[in-house]
């Protein structure tokens, strides 16, 4: 799946959320002199989430300041709505808040005023991270699919021996000769089957 973080033939959007106006402008800044990204801001992670469920960003950018902005919790309040890759900015990174950021299903991590060098590394990372997780979502989709047209071939394979009284491997074979004969995917012929011996039965 192509996205502007990935392609870039246009603009990523990324939304910056912190209460902190002099970093939403840093970020800002920083992001027009990188190029290729286009920000916007939220001042709170319930502004920021509203936001990114009504249209999601590319990238959400936050601050992790527990009391005032808790990114950890934005973070898990996205995942299982909406797929937006998260750059965490906190101040002081300590092994539990990276275990927590992780977790959650951070991206990447930012010290609290990155550098211009520091963001356009994240934001690489951030980049590398999404295709990665893009792909394993791939894979994961045509084994699912892939399981799911096994399940009716073998449902379809015990239909017509019960009903043609023949073997699993002769029902495998007359099966395997339609589908070559019609063209069409074994799971295709499956359900076509079922649906047929459905109707008569």
């Amino acid at each position: 799946m192509k996205t502007p973080l990935t392609d870039r033939s246009r603009p990523a959007t990324v939304l910056i959320c912190s209460p902190d106006p002099v970093f939403r402008d840093h970020l800002t800044r920083l992001l027009a002199a990188i190029g290729g990204y286009r920000a916007a801001v939220s001042v709170s992670p319930a502004a920021a989430l509203q936001s990114a469920l009504e249209q999601p960003p590319d990238l959400l950018i936050c601050s992790h300041e527990p009391a005032l902005c808790d990114g950890i919790t934005l973070t898990t309040s996205l995942r299982g709505k909406v797929w937006v890759p998260v750059l965490l900015a906190a101040k002081n990174w300590t092994p539990e808040l990276v275990k927590a950021a992780v977790t959650a299903g951070v991206a990447a991590f930012l010290a609290s005023f990155p550098t211009e060098p520091e963001l356009a590394h994240a934001l690489i990372e951030a980049r590398i991270r999404l295709e990665h997780e893009d792909l394993l979502r791939t894979k994961l989709r045509e084994s699912e699919q892939r399981l799911a047209d096994r399940k009716v071939i073998e449902k379809a394979k015990g239909l017509l021996m019960e009903q043609e009284r023949i073997s699993e491997d002769a029902a495998f074979k007359l099966m395997r000769s339609q589908s070559m004969t019609r063209r069409v995917s074994m799971a295709q012929l499956a359900e076509e089957l079922l649906i047929s011996m459905s109707n008569q039965g």
